[in-house]
């Protein structure tokens, strides 16, 4: 068993083995973490967040892993 935390913000996600994908229960963070513990990969991609633009309008940002 290995304790996985979120990529994003480092809460405690829980003791998994093998491969899963957990969603952070964090509003302010929200983010997606793939992991398998096998092969020690740890992945994280941030959920969506509205961003305004000079113009004062809103868009959603670029996703991507980190």
């Amino acid at each position: 068993m290995v304790e996985v935390r979120c990529g994003g913000c480092g809460r405690l996600l829980g003791s998994f083995e093998g491969r899963g994908e957990v969603k952070c229960p964090k509003t302010e963070c929200g983010g997606m973490n793939l992991f398998d513990t096998a092969e020690n990969i740890h992945l994280f991609t941030p959920k969506y967040r509205t961003v305004k633009s000079k113009t004062g309008k809103n868009r959603q940002s670029e996703k991507g892993w980190k």
